[in-house]
């Protein structure tokens, strides 16, 4: 997205021009980006959803724009020295090459599959794991689908990783830890997690 890519040139009006959908994919970046690396960022975003989607609040959005670029900075120079992504990257290529769902929608379900997988590889708690996907909502971006089955989004993983990867996971709100790739088994499970039945739904 060209947005994050030109992040230092943000101001309150540029950010005030945007397409919706691309500013909700800042928005979705910016969230990421707090749970990972900054969980003050990431509490404040959740804080300010309000005042961020409606657009009403300059000194909202300038101060936004201050972390973000803040918190960007951080996670570039933590990616340079460690050498590792998190695993939220794989995900979101697995979920990416399905074409069906927004760059903002492969962010957050991606992250959630992150929080998920780490929960159940004991490294942060099941109250963690649901703040991270709760606090996603108010953004209205994904924390489920139905789109896709999960077998097939873990076939598009298997085929991404190898066995001797080494990976990030949270071991909390913002802040990552050096892994090795999670047991296959829990991430089909986490697919799982995400992925739920349009049509039982419907009928319940």
């Amino acid at each position: 997205m060209k947005t994050i890519d030109n992040i230092k040139e943000l101001n309150v009006k540029k950010i005030k021009e945007l397409d919706p959908k691309e500013y909700i994919c800042l928005l979705s970046h910016a969230l990421r980006l707090g749970a990972l690396y900054k969980a003050k960022f990431f509490m404040w975003l959740h804080n300010a959803n309000y005042e961020l989607i409606s657009l009403d609040d300059d000194e909202a959005i300038e101060h936004f724009i201050k972390e973000l670029l803040s918190v960007h900075k951080k996670a570039l120079t933590e990616a340079e020295e460690s050498g590792l992504d998190f695993l939220d990257n794989v995900f979101f290529l697995v979920f990416k090459e399905t074409n069906q769902f927004s760059e903002a929608d492969c962010i957050s379900l991606s992250l959630v599959m992150l929080a998920y997988v780490s929960f159940k590889a004991d490294l942060i708690s099941n109250e963690e794991y649901l703040e991270i996907r709760d606090l996603l909502v108010p953004y209205k971006v994904m924390i489920s689908q139905c789109k896709v089955k999960s077998e097939d989004l873990f076939k598009s993983y298997s085929a991404k990783v190898s066995e001797s990867d080494k990976v990030l996971l949270l071991a909390k709100l913002g802040k990552g830890i050096e892994s090795e790739l999670p047991n296959p088994e829990l991430v089909k499970e986490g697919f799982k997690e995400i992925t739920y039945d349009e049509k039982s739904w419907e009928s319940a």
